[in-house]
């Protein structure tokens, strides 16, 4: 995607902001619109320190458990978005940040993005070392420990690229 494509995507995506909150204005009066506007970036701010908390405890827990916390890193990733957007002035952005801020909508909007995309991440091995994966939902766990050979040294077989 070009620099003119995405200029022209967020310049639109402004003046539709514009226009909506013109609208809204029209409709109910301007003070009660920024008043709106400010209790929405303030109730935005509540749900992300609250709801991102208690995202951070699941991961922990689970990468205490040896798990990959897939689920909770998408999560906290739209956690941020959704934190972004309702500070962000506007009607649309504080709709699509609530919906990223809910717990509900954005376990299943991650659950989506987990089971369509790819994954990739860091492991740690016993060795002290470090291993980077790439693995789509389809396969077994690659995060999951091999079984160690006899002579205690460990065989991963896969693909690596430099970008």
């Amino acid at each position: 995607m070009g620099f003119g494509r995405i200029f022209f995507f967020i310049f639109g995506f402004a003046l539709l902001e514009v226009l909506v909150l013109a609208k809204v204005a029209s409709l109910i009066g301007w003070p009660i619109t920024i008043v709106a506007t400010v209790v929405t970036a303030l109730l935005g701010s509540y749900l992300f320190r609250r709801q991102g908390l208690e995202t951070w405890i699941r991961l922990n827990q689970r990468m205490q458990q040896g798990d990959m916390p897939g689920q909770e890193m998408v999560e906290g990733i739209m956690l941020l978005l959704g934190g972004a957007l309702l500070i962000t002035p506007g009607f649309i952005t504080d709709a699509v940040g609530f919906a990223l801020l809910l717990p509900g909508s954005r376990r299943a909007m991650a659950r989506k993005v987990i089971e369509k995309g790819t994954l990739q991440g860091f492991t740690t091995m016993q060795s002290g070392g470090f291993t980077y994966s790439r693995y789509t939902q389809q396969g077994p766990n690659p995060f999951q420990q091999p079984p160690r050979q006899d002579d205690g040294n460990v065989t991963i077989e896969g693909e690596s690229r430099r970008e």
